[in-house]
């Protein structure tokens, strides 16, 4: 996937997350008890996949720089 297009997809899913919190908490505060915590519990699903995803991928770094270094030697 090339930068621009990456970039503009890192943009829409932030939107889409911070958005999803926003709902969350106002149908919340505004009485609707059941939806506001269905979508907080999607907000907390797609952050839990999205951090497991980046700490795999920033271990693959690690140990990649890690072995890449060892090769030199």
């Amino acid at each position: 996937m090339n930068e621009k297009r990456k970039g503009k997809f890192q943009i829409l899913a932030i939107v889409f997350i911070l958005s999803l919190l926003v709902a969350a908490f106002v149908t919340f505060f505004l009485g609707h008890f059941m939806v506001g915590s269905v979508l907080f519990v999607i907000f907390m699903v797609i952050l839990n996949a999205l951090s497991g995803w980046t700490r795999i991928k920033n271990s693959e770094y690690i140990h990649l720089k890690k072995h890449k270094y060892n090769e030199k030697w």
